[in-house]
């Protein structure tokens, strides 16, 4: 499980907290929100670029004030994310489409893509895949940043709210 911890060491901060729960909601939410938006342009950066349906699938979602995910949307993302293990095996389509992208042919010219295809698949099946992780160093990136977004998003909104 992925924590990130934020202390807040302020006596008076902690008192406006108490006296003004509303505005607690609304800059945790601006920093949740504010942390999701920059892991999300980090895993679009870290993702494998095949093709764009997985770096273009990667959003944030808010859930609540107080969870926020980055979430994909290809039924394969975990399997990039993780790699697999032998065992898989990949249906035609799909890895006919991923060496047209790729721009990958047969060396030798008496091989057909069909042959080809039949070959990468069985390697696959045999060895599984490596992991390509674009999630793991978005997290990452969030719990390094999170502490210098925290502390402006807090005192831009308690300031805000208690000159209004």
């Amino acid at each position: 499980m992925n924590t990130v911890s934020l202390n807040v060491s302020r006596h008076g901060l902690l008192q406006v907290i108490k006296k003004s729960p509303a505005l607690a909601e609304q800059a945790i939410n601006q920093i949740f929100r504010r942390a999701t938006q920059e892991g999300t342009r980090e895993a679009k950066r870290e993702a494998p670029k095949a093709d764009s349906t997985l770096t273009n699938s990667i959003a944030p979602k808010q859930l609540s004030y107080t969870h926020h995910q980055i979430i994909t949307g290809p039924h394969y993302s975990r399997y990039v994310e993780e790699g697999t293990g032998p065992g898989g095996w990949v249906p035609d389509k799909t890895m006919e489409d991923w060496l047209k992208v790729k721009g990958i042919r047969p060396r030798d010219p008496d091989m057909s893509m069909e042959q080809l295809v039949y070959l990468i698949q069985t390697h696959i099946f045999y060895t599984g895949t490596p992991s390509q992780p674009y999630l793991k160093p978005a997290a990452a990136l969030i719990r390094k940043r999170l502490p210098a977004i925290a502390p402006p998003v807090l005192e831009r909104v308690f300031n805000k709210g208690f000159k209004a």
